[in-house]
């Protein structure tokens, strides 16, 4: 092994002591596992990812290096580790501050967020700390339970009282029974007839036609026509729909929002 320097210090070392001698720094970091000038080859070349290690780790090692080998590596190949150690310091250091105004603009913006929002987790903590001191309903104070009245009655009062409600109290000659509420049904074309007639009329003509030839008759002063022509036209609809599920008819149309036709299936 020839001799890295001309040094007395060096030439007086006992022979083991030279070969265990390291040329370089070892470093064991995150994400690295070698030589510093390793490190710093693949740092320039941008093939290591620089921002996982730690730069306080990377100095303790590298101060830990030198004392350990101040007394068998001389002074100059100490400070040439030095010059390695500044460079990668100075790759590592690159990573913690913007490049750019645009990117420092970014960053001050993002630093005011995080400020903001450890402020705001702060006042979060403060209120949630003052709740925990105040008293608690039902482990420290205890709520004075509310007397409710209750009426109690039989199953003749109920009785007693519902004829009353139906017969009305004795010498009450105004009292008046309530009409019994009836459902007015509104005299409107139903999908049942829409479906007779349907078939009826293509039956007669299986050519088929618009689906609004298949409407009833409505008066033109006939009470109520706008509402009973949307009702017809909405069940005649229907009932084209549930006689296509059938198969009993074919229902076309040439395009979005375009008249339907109808005609017969076969």
């Amino acid at each position: 092994m020839d001799k890295p320097i001309d040094d007395d210090a060096w030439d007086d070392a006992p022979a083991e002591r030279r070969q265990l001698a390291p040329s370089i720094p070892v470093l064991h970091l995150d994400g690295f596992d070698g030589p510093m000038d390793l490190l710093l080859d693949l740092a320039e070349r941008q093939l290591i990812d620089l921002g996982r290690m730690s730069i306080l780790d990377l100095a303790e090692q590298f101060v830990a290096a030198l004392q350990e080998m101040a007394a068998h590596v001389a002074i100059e190949r100490r400070a040439d580790w030095l010059v390695l150690a500044t460079r990668l310091v100075l790759l590592r250091t690159r990573l913690l501050f913007p490049v750019s105004p645009e990117q420092a603009t970014d960053a001050e913006r993002e630093a005011e967020y995080e400020i903001d929002r450890l402020d705001e987790l702060a006042r979060m903590r403060a209120a949630g700390q003052w709740l925990a001191r105040r008293p608690q309903l039902g482990l420290d104070v205890f709520a004075r339970p509310r007397l409710k009245e209750v009426h109690e009655s039989g199953y003749v009062a109920l009785m007693e009282a519902c004829l009353v409600v139906l017969r009305g109290r004795p010498g009450d000659e105004t009292f008046e029974p309530a009409d019994v509420y009836r459902v007015e049904v509104p005299d409107f074309w139903r999908i049942p007839q829409a479906i007779e007639r349907v078939r009826t009329l293509l039956a007669a003509h299986p050519e088929g036609g618009p689906l609004t030839g298949y409407l009833p008759a409505i008066g033109r002063e006939e009470a109520g026509r706008t509402m009973k022509l949307r009702v017809a036209l909405a069940s005649t609809f229907a009932a084209s729909l549930e006689l296509a599920r059938q198969q009993a008819l074919r229902a076309e149309q040439s395009g979005n929002f375009a008249e339907i036709n109808l005609r017969g299936a076969a």
